[in-house]
């Protein structure tokens, strides 16, 4: 579900009456069946209640708004229940952001995935790239402290199960599409009775397009047995090597033999979670259609359409 609406909501900027009614309906199948406030029950910490359904939607409020590098922006909002409130965002979920633009007749809606610490209380906080024409990443972009954001939501993202065995799972994302990454990767190695082992592959165009850097780093030396990060620079005239502060860069573009490598140094019969989805993608629909499409890398490398998590 989540996949299908971010793909809907990516290609489509704006919405005709038509869809937003099935983006709703759909919504509210989807997220009546299962409740909306998933913290822990023994969590002292109230958690931020979404509606139940797409058709109503609540305002948050920007306190921070962070250049993060040329086209993107880390904006925190505070949560209406200030610091005894948390967003309940579950990793890897979006929340839907809305605005109408002046002279129309319908709202541009936007999923996007949370990228603070779900333990932190009173803020949700999102990291926004701003596209050429981007109607809702122009707009976000425009607000500032104090401005109010129409959200709905959560759209379910990927339900977790922890596993007591070694496994290995490869993760891949391209440009923004690391957001639902970072977030379930987080997830994961926080949990430290979790065995399972992470290895990221990430492309973009170059060095001044790495966001979550720090983020990133320190999942590695919190958890160096269980995490490893190889960026991908597509542009030519990019320093490899240096992108990081680490030789965790190459030149080029995340083909078929970086996955051929990654699935391989998955140990035999481990490669999977404990339901059997070896790999999780995030990236543009090009990107999509390379490496997972009916004719993509994955399935050469003999990777099965349910062995593979798409967002």
């Amino acid at each position: 579900m989540a996949s299908i609406l971010s793909r809907t909501f990516r290609s489509r900027p704006y919405l005709t009456s038509a869809a937003f009614a099935s983006v709703a309906g759909a919504a509210y199948l989807t997220t009546t069946s299962r409740p909306l406030q998933l913290d822990s029950a023994q969590n002292a910490t109230k958690t931020f209640s979404f509606p139940k359904t797409m058709l109503f939607s609540k305002q948050l409020t920007v306190t921070n708004v962070e250049q993060v590098n040329h086209d993107t922006k880390r904006i925190t909002f505070s949560l209406p229940g200030g610091s005894i409130e948390s967003s309940g965002v579950p990793p890897s979920a979006a929340i839907l952001t809305q605005h109408t633009p002046s002279g129309a007749w319908f709202p541009v809606l936007r999923p996007y995935t949370p990228v603070h610490d779900r333990d932190q209380a009173g803020i949700l906080q999102l990291m926004v790239k701003k596209y050429p024409n981007g109607a809702a990443s122009t707009y976000m972009h425009s607000l500032e402290a104090g401005s109010k954001l129409t959200v709905r939501g959560p759209i379910p993202g990927y339900t977790w199960q922890a596993s007591d065995t070694p496994r290995d799972v490869v993760f891949v994302a391209g440009g923004a599409g690391i957001t639902p990454i970072y977030s379930l990767a987080k997830e994961v190695l926080k949990n430290k009775q979790d065995k399972t082992r992470i290895q990221l592959l990430w492309g973009v165009n170059g060095e001044r397009d790495i966001v979550l850097k720090d983020e990133f780093a320190a999942l590695q030396q919190q958890s160096p047995e269980r995490f490893s990060i190889t960026y991908f620079l597509s542009n030519a005239e990019a320093d490899a090597g240096q992108a990081t502060g680490v030789e965790a860069a190459q030149k080029g573009y995340i083909d078929s033999a970086a996955l051929r490598s990654a699935l391989q140094k998955g140990e035999a019969g481990q490669l999977g979670d404990a339901k059997g989805t070896k790999v999780f993608f995030c990236g543009p629909p090009g990107m999509q259609e390379k490496l997972t499409g009916k004719q993509g890398v994955l399935k050469e490398l003999g990777v099965a359409k349910k062995e593979v998590q798409v967002f």
